[in-house]
């Protein structure tokens, strides 16, 4: 499995291994796609709370509540997620 760059690539991945679980496939497969989807699952969950952290942040700014910049997730976490 490759690493995910962004979540739209994550999640087309995500949906791949979906479809092929979905077919008749032998149990190792199986198994062995599952794990796959929950590492690809975790990987969107971070860019998804990553984005929702930087859209309430601009909200904030927005009606001058906060002034602070934005640190999405690191390529790291991201990374681990994937593994």
């Amino acid at each position: 499995m490759s690493y995910a760059i962004d979540f739209e690539s994550t999640l087309a991945e995500l949906e791949k291994v979906v479809n092929e679980l979905d077919g008749d496939i032998k149990l190792e497969r199986a198994l062995e796609l599952f794990e796959q989807g929950v590492k690809l699952s975790s990987a969107c969950e971070i860019f998804l709370k990553s984005a929702e952290q930087k859209v309430e942040i601009l909200r904030r700014t927005a009606r001058g509540l906060i002034t602070e910049q934005f640190e999405p997730a690191s390529e790291s976490e991201t990374a681990t997620a994937n593994r």
